[in-house]
């Protein structure tokens, strides 16, 4: 074997030993409220109702699809009444799952608000990953929707842009209805046309 292909190799074998540190490793820049509303091609409610994993050929990689029904659609225009969004990740061809860090799990029957950009191009159609999902549960003692964050964190407000969040060392105020919450998007989504 010559020099050259022993060298080739060589770097090929430390560069693959880096990969699963640098697979590990995803660091996205948090997103503003107004910036999640306006990177945005689609911002809808929905409820998963399907999850289907595929082998894509052309990319020689699993992806999942999401399906959500019962849609609210504040911005942009799914196509359809239900809107199925395509995440990189699920089983190989050998049975191994690749899983993307930072990239949601879902469950049929699970509740999102979903801020899309990217969808069938980028590897998550979600602004920010995880930032673009807002997680739906019913909050029986008020009788309501609320909204937590994807780590079921509740959201209790907006305040510079950024999430107030409920959390052990902020536990003053009340997690943000989603009635109230769909009117702030509206509300960002008219500013945008003032400005």
């Amino acid at each position: 074997m010559n020099r050259r292909k022993m060298g080739v190799r060589f770097f090929l074998l430390i560069g693959l030993s880096f990969l699963p540190a640098l697979a590990q490793a995803t660091t996205i820049i948090e997103p503003t409220f107004p910036g999640l509303v306006h990177q945005a091609e689609v911002i809808a409610v929905g409820t998963v109702t399907g999850i289907q994993e595929q082998w894509d050929a052309a990319r020689q990689a699993p992806i999942t699809l999401i399906t959500f029904s019962n849609l609210t659609v504040l911005k942009g225009d799914p196509g359809d009444a239900t809107m199925t969004l395509e995440f990189l990740g699920g089983h190989t061809l050998d049975g191994r799952v690749l899983t993307v860090a930072g990239v949601p799990r879902f469950a049929i029957g699970e509740k999102h608000v979903v801020f899309c950009a990217g969808n069938h191009r980028d590897f998550c159609p979600l602004v920010g990953l995880w930032q673009g999902l807002l997680r739906v549960t019913f909050d029986p003692q008020r009788g309501e929707e609320i909204v937590n964050d994807n780590f079921q964190v509740p959201i209790t407000g907006i305040q510079d842009g950024k999430f107030l969040k409920l959390t052990p060392e902020v536990s003053s105020g009340e997690p943000l209805s989603l009635s109230i919450f769909l009117d702030l998007i509206k509300q960002e989504m008219g500013n945008a046309y003032s400005q």
